[in-house]
């Protein structure tokens, strides 16, 4: 018994001998490629001096798998300028060069060996005239110093330098040759660009912006701004009966700084919002507009979106909705012989709210669908168009929790024309009122001569486009007796549309 106690205390203590052996051989090996390494770097021209795609830029690799006495070890290079300023003389940061070497085993529990060491310039005047760029990047929103961006400085003298930014958002690119003289020369300026996983640059620091010409001796301070995309979600429902809505609704989200706006449409009560103006949503003060069918229109308070940035990027917007007195309007849009247009374009405006111009297109069916408040005493103009086909307007009535169904014809039309209406009464241009083209045969086209940036007229003007060459006698709203529209002039004014001119401009009266 006592032999086999101490014989298993000699392999225990042989195991750990060797284990003691083993490390000892793996320090010694990586400690030898450490100072292999710092050695063969004394020997590069220091110009090469730096890591492949580093910063500074040279021929060692950053990292590299090496083998020795039958093990593998991992060696990984960095190469820093050192900035040690002399008494008297101007900072310039690339006074001489730091290595560091790094050797870790492959396997095994061997702790990493680092080495380091020191190199000087051959002369004062290899880095005496170089220039110098400080970057550093914040978040737009916070203003917080943002650690680990990858930063680039590229296309001018230099090659390519890309660095990752510090525990203060601040990378140093030193000994940078000074830009190209001629300002015709591509690589005149200096560009900086940053990544980070989750974040986009801000637009007033894009790779547009962030360019500079560097003069020998130089050093540019430059701030780059990032955020993190906001996503905008905006879900509407019914107050009354708490659920999702099912009619149609247009939903804008807009901010004021600077002016921007992005309008969905949709017919579940669900937006959801990534880009507005087609960039991404930077965080900040937004104001949400609802213009629903069958519910009273909302806007809502600006509010900073989103509550709790950066942890948080996602902004949801629950808004109830009061329902409206209303019936439904369906238009089908079909030509001359009754076939669908599949391509074809519904806008309906007016009514007793004076609804402005809503455009939809219709369904594989040619139809579109309204709901919307009653209509009298004034009924909706529903207008219809699609490329290749003359526009075709006529009026509409909307009775309460009935649904109204018509169809509107439109002719296919070569060399279509156009026409613009401005009515001018008391010496200025007056909106809000109705225009009127009748046709040959009797067609009849309205319009309303709207305010400026509604359906993209201006004021006091209406728009009638694709329409048939031909002339066509053009009137104005001159008053509203017994639920219809009296014209004047009486007669109406003779206007001329000509083929191949799509705005036509004539005055009323």
């Amino acid at each position: 018994m006592v032999l086999a106690l101490v014989a298993v205390g000699l392999a225990q203590g042989l195991a750990q001998s060797s284990a003691l052996i083993g490390k000892s051989k793996a320090d010694s090996i990586a400690h030898s490629i450490a100072v292999g390494e710092l050695d063969q770097a004394h020997r590069i021209d220091y110009g090469d001096l730096g890591t492949v795609g580093g910063n500074p830029p040279g021929t060692i690799p950053a990292t590299q798998t090496k083998t020795q006495s039958n093990q593998r070890f991992t060696v990984a290079t960095r190469v820093d300028y050192v900035d040690d300023q002399a008494l008297g003389q101007p900072k310039n940061f690339v006074n001489y060069k730091k290595v560091s070497v790094t050797v870790t085993p492959v396997t095994g529990t061997t702790a990493p060996v680092t080495q380091t060491t020191l190199i000087a310039p051959p002369s004062i005047g290899a880095v005496a005239n170089k220039a110098t760029i400080i970057a550093t990047v914040v978040d737009a929103k916070t203003g917080l110093k943002l650690q680990g961006v990858s930063v680039t400085a590229d296309l001018s003298t230099s090659p390519v330098r890309t660095s990752v930014t510090d525990a203060n958002g601040q990378v140093v690119f030193a000994g940078l040759d000074p830009s190209a003289i001629p300002a015709t020369d591509p690589r005149h300026k200096y560009r900086l660009q940053a990544a980070a996983p989750g974040y986009v640059t801000h637009t007033s620091t894009g790779q547009d912006v962030m360019r500079q010409h560097l003069a020998a001796k130089q050093t540019w301070n430059a701030t780059l701004k990032m955020f993190k995309p906001t996503t905008i979600q905006v879900n509407l429902t019914d107050r009354t009966t708490g659920r999702a809505i099912t009619e149609a609704a247009t939903t804008t989200i807009d901010t004021d700084a600077p002016v921007q706006s992005e309008s969905k449409f949709a017919t579940n009560g669900a937006f959801t919002f990534t880009t507005i103006a087609g960039m991404p949503i930077e965080p900040g003060q937004y104001t949400v507009r609802v213009q629903p069918d069958c519910y009273r229109p909302v806007t809502l308070p600006p509010a900073e979106m989103p509550a709790g940035y950066p942890t948080t990027t996602t902004h949801t917007v629950n808004v109830p909705l009061d329902p409206l007195p209303h019936g439904y309007l369906n238009v089908r849009v079909v030509d001359d012989g009754g076939r669908v247009i599949p391509a074809a374009q519904v806008q309906v405006s007016g009514g007793s709210a004076d609804l402005a111009p809503t455009i939809r297109a219709v369904d594989v069916n040619g139809w579109v669908h309204y709901c919307l408040q009653p209509s009298a005493p004034i009924r909706y103009i529903v207008s219809a168009s699609a490329v290749g086909y003359g526009t075709s307007s006529l009026l509409a009535t909307v009775v309460g929790n009935i649904t109204t169904s018509i169809e509107v014809r439109l002719t296919r039309v070569r060399n279509a024309c156009g026409i613009r209406l401005e009515l001018f009464l008391n010496g200025a241009l007056q909106p809000n009122r109705l225009a009127r083209l009748v046709g040959t045969g009797g067609i009849v086209y309205d319009q309303f001569l709207r305010t400026s940036g509604l359906a993209g007229t201006t004021l006091g003007t209406a728009f009638f486009p694709s329409l048939v060459p031909g002339t066509y006698l053009a009137y104005y709203e001159n008053g509203f007796t017994g639920g219809a529209v009296t014209w004047s002039p009486s007669a109406g004014k003779a206007v001329a549309c000509i083929a191949g001119q799509p705005d036509r401009r004539y005055r009323l009266p």
